[in-house]
């Protein structure tokens, strides 16, 4: 995506629901949750989590252009993401930069976690295994160390440290995405379709052409 449309659908989503809509760069590691997971979640339920879960979500959008744009730039947007992911390299993160031009890498981080709550079950693999849970200590850190909306932040990073944090962060997101990758690919194959036993040759056709099998479908 280009500067103008992430510029573009930033302005989208702060304009819907201040209190509970996501920021770009929490959309960012939202979706990049999402597509590591080894189970699919639909946008009819993610939608309401990422716009913000109530009944005037979409009240800044007076129109149906206006709602199709958003849409749009949220699909150019995921695709984009599981592009970077599915490469492996290179993996550039949208982040937020304070006027110093350091990125805190918090929002991401949190929109990460956020992604995998809806989830669970299919995360609990990280915490069975040792190493992969050891992959994601750097995203936990920047998580907690906002805190909870109503509780006390965590212990601070230090400033020299963030940089890194964050490249290991996103280092230990690409190791969870490839350790679930067969996962995500076997349940994207279709399931057999079961026809039953295969006609012979010079049986009718099971299209219902009326022709055998071998001048027909069984000609291929």
């Amino acid at each position: 995506m280009s500067d103008e449309e992430l510029t573009r659908l930033d302005a989208i989503l702060a304009s819907i629901n201040p209190d509970d809509s996501m920021l770009l760069e929490e959309v960012d590691g939202f979706f990049a949750a999402l597509i590591c997971c080894p189970d699919r979640v639909p946008p009819g339920e993610y939608l309401p989590v990422l716009l913000g879960d109530d009944s005037e979500r979409v009240r800044s959008l007076e129109t149906v252009a206006e709602a199709e744009d958003l849409m749009g730039l949220l699909t150019r947007h995921w695709n984009s993401v599981a592009g970077q992911l599915y490469e492996g390299e290179g993996f550039t993160p949208v982040l937020t930069y304070d006027e110093s031009g350091q990125a805190r890498g918090n929002a991401w981080a949190i929109g990460f976690v956020r992604g995998m709550s809806l989830r669970p079950e299919a995360w609990e693999a990280v915490d069975e295994d040792d190493e992969l849970a050891e992959s994601l200590d750097p995203l936990m850190r920047l998580v907690e160390e906002v805190g909870p909306p109503e509780g006390p932040a965590g212990e601070v990073i230090p400033e020299v440290e963030r940089e890194s944090v964050i490249a290991a962060m996103l280092e230990g997101v690409l190791d969870v995405y490839d350790y679930f990758r067969e996962q995500r690919e076997a349940a994207l194959k279709p399931a057999p379709i079961r026809t039953g036993p295969r006609p012979g040759r010079n049986d009718p056709c099971t299209c219902g052409s009326g022709r055998k099998y071998k001048n027909c479908c069984g000609a291929n």
